[in-house]
């Protein structure tokens, strides 16, 4: 069982790097292609 809990937190942590980096990611796209807030929240949306 500790080793369950163990690599939990392990796969917790990565996923949650994975997620920041994706914002991150988005972010310098909508930059490159300078999208409005308006283009910005219909990408998102989708």
């Amino acid at each position: 069982m500790e080793l369950f809990e163990e690599n939990k937190k392990k796969a917790q942590t990565l996923q949650s790097q994975i997620t920041t980096i994706e914002k991150e990611i988005d972010q310098m796209v909508y930059e490159l292609y300078r999208l409005t807030e308006e283009e910005i929240a219909i990408v998102a949306n989708s």
